[in-house]
């Protein structure tokens, strides 16, 4: 039987809301004892009487079921005695609207065993060795079944264990010269590899199981692709700016390094997080809220379970904890939330173009780069159908062209500060930083991703087995982009950036036919194309004269455009796109350095009024009936 303490947040809320049910009990109120009207009293006490037996459950759940006072409801009974008693409804226990990533991860993984069933079900070589391994020849349904299953995964395992021996087999086999002949601990197909939380607090209490304890030693000396590195390493000074205290560092102990992957709307940051995450076999996150319809869409269509995790546990306005609780509550807080929202280590954010739930410090920043053409039109895309895989028709483009120049012509200066935005802040703020183009990453995605996980790797934590940690994450990207075979019998043949789950990018497929695609389908006029590259200039020379250093990208008269590879008129983008040019060649500041980078708390560079953010939402709706006549959309 599980604890109850252990139960995930969402199937605990079921629970509760089970609790809260009205009984067939009655009571008369005061007021209407005359006309006999009856009413039933909330009973919620027992579902308030349950949380406040355990620690985790007062501070963790029971605010999220808080009552706004000016909704508050007030019952008034009398007793047998004729005393009038108030009851104030504080707290309201509903089904929650979003489920906890513990929830769904354990879903995803429990899918991912299902599908390796299926998957040996219909592979017939696999089939064929089985029947010849039985005795007598004689092949029992049942008995081949059971076989498949032992061979899926282990019984007695929780999926977590399963997820974490895996990685840790995974592994020790892959620097073994003598593969192991169990079958249990084969290497699986990306696609069926189970996930996990990069948690070594977890790690380690997996490791006090007598069954598991075996591979404890192995699994300490995995080369990790983040940087673990405490901040009071002297090694890794603190920056001015680092929130970091000894009370932090206490609770998040070495696990509070994040690296931020930051990009525009519809630059590609799902197809990197997917791949990212079948490289490490660990969940990303993200700071938009998970109770979004897209955030909803991501984490249970697309298998990206992280949406709305932003690194360490709590990371809420620390200024409203500190008015309401002492200290040493908000360390039990930060303790508990901890089992409900797993620590991740790379978060994805659109800072500053629009604000994600909760301030972030970033440790070191992914920039993710695409060309404001097919990031403006993909953009348009999401805007309309309120989805991350559907197209708009034709029609669409037709009936709306002043809408869609329009945005094109205030798109482009958002897309220029966003970018100028991280470059002169992680400068300024000597914040680690790699700049990588979707483009180089759909046509040479092996290539990048190696310099994408060198990056990440913290090679001085490991400097007695670099090449070794190299040649494993090398590996690691191989077999995440189907470029390589397993290290088992089985190939890995199905895993490519052109189907990386269910989401799937829109310009996998056509080679470099398909960048640029927005300009070879005449979305854009020529005049609005002028005006593009006219506002890009006029951006670099106002900060080329604004500006009082004398060196770095402040004095380069170049525009963004240029620098990225994406100008028409003076680069023939998109048919004479190149490769990387040299502002992509390296990171722009060495990885060594130890600053830091707090976003989500200074303005957006959007004004609240911006038609063209989140105000688009409402213009959809006004055009679509309230989204009851949707757009007309074509198959990707």
């Amino acid at each position: 039987m599980t604890n109850l303490s252990d139960i995930p947040r969402f199937p605990l809320s079921i629970i509760l809301s089970y609790l809260q049910q009205k009984t067939p009990s009655t009571f008369t109120s005061s007021s209407s004892q005359n006309n006999n009207n009856y009413f039933p009293l909330p009973h919620n006490r027992d579902a308030i009487s349950l949380l406040l037996t355990n620690k985790r459950f007062t501070y963790t759940i029971l605010p999220l079921f808080t009552v706004p006072k000016h909704v508050c409801s007030n019952y008034t009974y009398t007793t047998t005695e004729g005393k009038d008693v108030i009851i104030i409804e504080k707290y309201r226990f509903i089904v929650l609207p979003i489920q906890d990533p513990n929830t769904l991860l354990d879903r995803l993984n429990t899918r991912r065993l299902r599908r390796r069933i299926v998957w040996l079900n219909n592979n017939n070589k696999n089939k064929n060795s089985m029947k010849k391994s039985l005795d007598n020849g004689i092949i029992d349904n049942l008995i081949v079944q059971a076989t498949i299953k032992q061979r899926c995964y282990q019984y007695g395992r929780t999926i977590e264990e399963l997820a974490f021996e895996e990685w840790t087999m995974v592994h020790i086999n892959h620097h073994q010269d003598d593969r192991t002949s169990n079958e249990i601990w084969r290497v699986w197909p990306a696609h069926l590899e189970l996930l996990r939380f990069l948690d070594e607090s977890r790690d380690e209490e997996i490791a006090t199981d007598q069954s598991s304890r075996k591979f404890s030693i192995q699994r300490r000396t995995i080369p990790s692709p983040f940087c673990f590195r405490p901040t009071s390493n002297n090694n890794n000074k603190q920056s001015k700016n680092s929130p970091s205290d000894s009370s932090t560092n206490k609770v998040f102990g070495s696990n509070g390094s994040i690296t931020l992957l930051a990009s525009y709307p519809r630059s590609g940051n799902t197809l990197l997080r997917t791949l990212l995450e079948r490289i490490t076999s660990t969940v990303t996150g993200s700071d938009t809220r998970p109770d979004r319809t897209l955030s909803k869409s991501l984490a249970i269509d697309h298998d990206l379970v992280g949406e709305g995790l932003v690194g360490r546990p709590n990371s809420m306005n620390t200024q409203q904890t500190k008015s309401k609780f002492p200290p040493s509550t908000q360390l039990l807080q930060q303790q508990y939330q901890g089992a409900y929202d797993p620590i991740v280590h790379i978060v994805k954010t659109h800072f500053p173009e629009r604000k994600g739930w909760t301030p972030i410090t970033g440790n070191k920043v992914l920039l993710l780069v695409r060309n404001p053409y097919d990031a403006i039109d993909s953009y348009w895309n999401l805007c309309c159908t309120n989805t991350h895989t559907r197209s708009l028709d034709e029609s669409v483009y037709i009936k709306y062209a002043d809408k869609f120049e329009g945005l094109a012509k205030h798109e482009i200066k958002v897309w220029c500060e966003f970018h100028y935005y991280w470059l002169d802040m992680c400068e300024r703020e000597n914040v680690p930083l790699l700049i990588i183009r979707y483009e180089d990453l759909v046509l040479n995605t092996e290539t990048e991703m190696i310099r994408i996980i060198n990056f990440l790797v913290d090679e001085q934590e490991h400097q007695d087995n670099s090449s070794n940690m190299k040649s494993f994450w090398k590996w690691r990207v191989q077999h995440a982009t189907g470029k390589t075979k397993s290290k088992s019998t089985t190939a890995n043949t199905t895993t490519t950036t052109a189907n990386l789950g269910s989401y799937q990018p829109r310009s996998s497929n056509g080679g470099r036919n398909s960048i640029g695609k927005s300009i070879r389908k005449k979305r854009y006029s020529e005049s609005v194309l002028c005006h593009m590259h006219e506002i890009a200039a006029s951006m670099e020379l106002d900060r080329k004269h604004n500006s009082k250093k004398k060196s770095g990208y402040s004095t380069k008269s170049e525009s963004l455009l240029c620098r990225f590879g994406y100008d028409i008129y003076t680069q023939q983008f998109p048919e004479n796109f190149k490769e990387p040019p040299p502002v992509l060649s390296s990171a722009v500041n060495s990885k060594k350095v130890s600053g830091t980078v707090l976003i989500n708390k200074t303005p957006e560079i959007r004004s609240k009024d911006d038609e063209y953010g989140r105000p688009m939402t409402f213009w959809r709706r006004g055009e679509t009936d309230g989204d009851k006549q949707p757009f007309p959309t074509v198959p990707r």
